[in-house]
């Protein structure tokens, strides 16, 4: 398996730190070259998942493109303004690729309390951005 990271070219040199062995700035292409690049990347087949994290709903748009038969669409990031449907997402679609949609909530209070007294024993390597 692959990691494909797309994210704005400002970005590139985390994203490959978090283990991402290809990048696509997401600034430099429209939404059927970037699912082109996506493609090229994992072999000409698609992703096996696509994980939403951002808050953009024009990612969620062309994740269902960038899916190989029997991929999943996972959902994190919550849109901002006005909620929209998945744009790509048509039955015909989902059905023809066997997709799955599916999504992710982030964590619960616990899990909060849980992760930061696992960072105060120094057993979590921490990177924090704040910020665009």
């Amino acid at each position: 398996m692959r990691v494909i990271g797309i994210d704005a070219g400002s970005k590139e040199k985390l994203v490959r730190e978090c283990g991402a062995e290809h990048f696509i700035d997401v600034t430099k292409h429209d939404d059927k070259s970037i699912v082109e690049e996506v493609m090229k990347a994992a072999d000409g087949r698609g992703a096996s998942a696509v994980i939403v994290c951002t808050a953009s709903n024009k990612a969620y748009g062309q994740a269902v493109d960038m899916l190989r038969f029997g991929g999943t669409v996972v959902c994190v990031g919550i849109p901002e303004g006005t909620p929209e449907p998945i744009g790509t997402a048509f039955p015909a679609k989902l059905i023809f690729k066997s997709a799955t949609i599916a999504s992710v909530a982030v964590g619960t209070r616990r899990d909060a309390i849980e992760v930061m007294d696992f960072a105060a024993r120094g057993e979590a390597l921490l990177d924090i951005h704040t910020g665009e």
